[in-house]
């Protein structure tokens, strides 16, 4: 990752870069010597932190790791901020099949509040590219029951993935978690348990 959410806890390391080769190498070791045991691999899923950060020829080599049967579904998470249409078209020729778009909300100020590096206007271009590169399965992270959230809020978010080419939207709460930015320091304007029960 590039920088560190609020509310992430993940094990993420920004900055780390120097370290990316040895940490690579050793991956698709772990990769080939795991598939050993496996007849057949039917999904990958590059997740968690910011895989679009990977080369595309990195992902290539990760794919060829694993092996996937043919039609295998290959799943990158990626933030908006991280893609370029050229990126993107690299992604689909190594063998991605799948994107998955970190939105989150429709709202600059939550998007800062949450510490998230991309907005909505570089959401929607995002989105246009995933479907302009070939995308046909485009799947769209939403976080809900954010600081000072809405039903107004979730509607303007809803309508930039319904508006933008997604095929699949991923709702989830935000959690508070006890090690994170958020949890050390919670913030404001949570909406209750009952709240984001109706928001979900």
């Amino acid at each position: 990752c590039k920088s560190k959410c609020a509310y992430c806890d993940f094990a993420s390391y920004p900055g780390k870069e120097a370290a990316w080769e040895t940490y690579f190498a050793a991956l698709c070791g772990e990769i080939r010597a795991a598939k050993d045991g496996l007849h057949r691999v039917e999904t990958v899923f590059f997740g968690g932190g910011t895989p679009s950060l990977l080369t595309p020829a990195q992902a290539a080599r990760l794919i060829r790791a694993a092996g996937p049967a043919p039609g295998a579904e290959i799943t990158l998470e990626a933030n908006p901020e991280t893609v370029t249409p050229e990126r993107l078209a690299a992604f689909r020729r190594a063998g991605v099949n799948r994107l998955s778009l970190g939105i989150q909300t429709a709202r600059d100020d939550s998007l800062a509040r949450l510490g998230r590096r991309h907005t909505a206007a570089q959401s929607r271009r995002a989105l246009g590219m995933a479907v302009q590169a070939g995308f046909t399965d485009i799947s769209g992270d939403l976080m809900l029951a954010l600081p000072a959230y809405t039903m107004a809020e979730l509607d303007e978010t809803i309508a930039l993935l319904a508006e933008s080419g997604c095929t699949h939207i991923s709702g989830y709460l935000l959690k508070i978690e006890p090690n994170t930015v958020f949890g050390k320091c919670p913030p404001e304007a949570l909406p209750g348990d009952d709240a984001a029960a109706d928001f979900y």
